[in-house]
Formats: structure tokens, sequence, C-alpha cells
């Protein structure tokens, strides 16, 4: 069943970006591959010290620069008043689909069940430090989660970055770096379990997935414009 959900999401991914673009004509949209974080120059702005900070990246599914004026508009709801003098925002985009595949209750293998579930209320916590490291590798200030299910449209989810909390990020990196990585140990599961700042990182990963605001809706759309679609997307049970 994961397999299913991750190669679903993954098939999806493209088209997300694409209803995002389509409903905001005037953004641009950049080239991304991996990101790297500067870690010299968070190391000084952020006091790190001598903690040793492997290499890191992130590669969001998209960079997008947003015209301020559009924030919370659509393009059929913005006249040419609105662009005049406008200032421009990058922002990096993670998309996460959701797959309408549920696994039979029979328990048999290969078989499974559409069920589209409800789309979220706000972004799951365990998003936030994916999200929150892709900001941070792009040096952008802000993000977008869309979440999108099959049927029931986008949902776009505006998180800003949290300086402090991608400090917290780069610190457990350094410490799980020195004590496992460079020792060549296994780290065990829950390995700062025992340590307060552990916690403090976890309770402010929740609290920035409580403070995303939810910046627009997009309705579910059955096709793309352009696209070339298999009017028979299910095998018969019979093979």
């Amino acid at each position: 069943a994961h397999a299913l959900w991750m190669a679903w999401g993954s098939a999806q991914e493209a088209g997300t970006v694409a209803r995002l673009m389509l409903h905001h004509p005037e953004c641009v949209c950049e080239e991304v591959g991996l990101c790297c974080v500067d870690v010299d120059r968070w190391r000084d702005e952020w006091g790190l010290g001598a903690v040793s900070v492997p290499p890191v990246g992130a590669s969001p599914d998209a960079i997008v620069q947003f015209p301020t004026s559009s924030f919370g508009q659509s393009s059929d709801n913005r006249s040419d008043d609105d662009t005049a003098g406008e200032g421009w925002e990058r922002l990096v985009v993670e998309v996460k689909n959701h797959s309408p595949f549920r696994r039979d209750p029979s328990g048999k293998s290969g078989v499974f069940y559409v069920d589209d579930r409800t789309p979220f209320e706000t972004p799951p916590p365990y998003h936030v430090p994916q999200l929150q490291m892709e900001m941070l590798a792009a040096d952008t200030t802000a993000g977008l989660l869309c979440m999108q299910s099959a049927t029931r449209g986008i949902r776009v989810f505006r998180i800003e970055r949290d300086d402090e909390y991608c400090a917290g990020m780069l610190r457990t990196l350094g410490a799980m770096h020195e004590e496992y990585v460079l020792r060549g140990r296994e780290p065990p599961e829950r390995m700062f379990s025992d340590r307060d700042w552990y916690f403090d990182l976890v309770r402010r990963t929740v609290k920035i997935a409580r403070g995303a605001t939810l910046w627009e809706e997009i309705p579910h759309h059955a096709r793309l414009p352009g696209e070339a679609y298999d009017e028979r997307p299910f095998l018969p049970a019979s093979g």
C-alpha cells in the first residue's frame, strides 16, 4: 500500500504545480533542483558555534515568484489597478497528494477501494521540517504547502520560515553528525529523547503547523487544458 501511495504522490506532483500556475498565470515558476544550505552563513548569524553541521540540502517541488497583489486572490478577482507598482515574493512550493486508494478491509493482497479523504484543516506537523528546510536552503522567507486530494481540489497553506526552528534543526543534525556519524555508531530510535531541547523542537513543530494560514482553495478540475487522457484508466477485474 505504501508503494502505491508514494507512486500516486509522485505522479501527481507536476499536475498540482501546473494547477497552481494556471490559477495564477501572472506568476513566474523558477527552474529548481537541489538547493544547498549555506551552513557557514547561518552558523555565524545564529551563533551555532563549533557544532559540526554536515552538508545539508533540500529539493522543493517548485519555487514560484508571486506578485504581492495576488496574495489571497485568484487571477479572476484582480483588476489592472491591483498590479500597478506591485512587488514580488519568492516562495518555495511543496506538494502533497493524497492517494484515494485504500487497502481492502478483507486484507486480500493487491485489492484496494477508492475513498477520497476529507482535506486537512491544518497541515500535519510531520510536513513542517521538510518545508522549513526547503525555505532555508532556497533562502526564502515563506513557503506554500499544496495539499491535493483526488476529487476535492487543492488546499494551499502558507507557512512562514521560523529561523529559531531552523537553527534548532541544524543543531540537531550537527549533534547527530558528531555523536553518531563521525564515530561510526548507529543511532537508536528517538536518539535525543532524553534532552530538553528535543521536546522544545517537537513542540515548536506542532505550533508552526497550527499557525499555518489557509492561503487559498483551488477547486477540483477533472482535466488540465490541452492534455490527452485515457478514458479507460482502470482495467476490468477479469484482467
